[in-house]
């Protein structure tokens, strides 16, 4: 009787195998598709973020016209810091763009964003945060190899959420 019993107890086992593995190997097909890029963009879109569209060259040579684009507006807001006017911390600000497809030309809308701080009147130190956010906005479009720019850049205030909230 014990040869039987663990023929018994074997063939349970085999088709026990049998249900389950189909489930198993659906697992993982799904697992793969969730890192699939073909799927819809956007934030609810499944798998990692989208490469740039923009290519590096062309990337890089943006951030060096904002960089030095950007020069003068850090000037003055230095200035505005050694006259003890409120003024926006740009030497730490943070940068994000967002590139649209317009008219057959990459259009980029970059902002520098940072904090606004009343300087110390002592002069040392960042001073005190006024808790507003400012963003410094640039457009430009991509014309073959060369940015050109769209409009004059201009300050926006930011709202606790992170969006532009009035322009100034």
């Amino acid at each position: 009787m014990a040869p039987k019993a663990w023929t018994n107890l074997a063939a349970a086992g085999l088709i026990v195998a049998a249900v389950l593995a189909p489930y198993r190997a659906r697992a993982i097909e799904v697992k793969k598709d969730l890192y699939n890029n073909s799927g819809p963009a956007g934030p609810s879109a499944a798998g990692p973020a989208k490469e740039n569209p923009i290519p590096k060259a062309a990337a890089q040579q943006l951030s060096d016209t904002i960089a030095s684009e950007s020069d003068s507006y850090l000037s003055d807001e230095s200035e505005k810091k050694s006259s003890g006017k409120p003024y926006v911390d740009l030497e730490h600000a943070a940068f994000k763009y967002l590139p649209t497809m317009k008219g057959g030309h990459w259009t980029v809308i970059a902002k520098l964003q940072a904090p606004e701080y009343t300087p110390s009147k002592s002069g040392e130190g960042k001073g005190k945060p006024t808790g507003k956010q400012k963003s410094l906005v640039f457009n430009y479009r991509l014309d073959g190899s060369k940015w050109t720019e769209v409009e004059q850049p201009k300050w926006e205030d930011v709202d606790t959420g992170g969006t532009a909230a009035a322009q100034k």
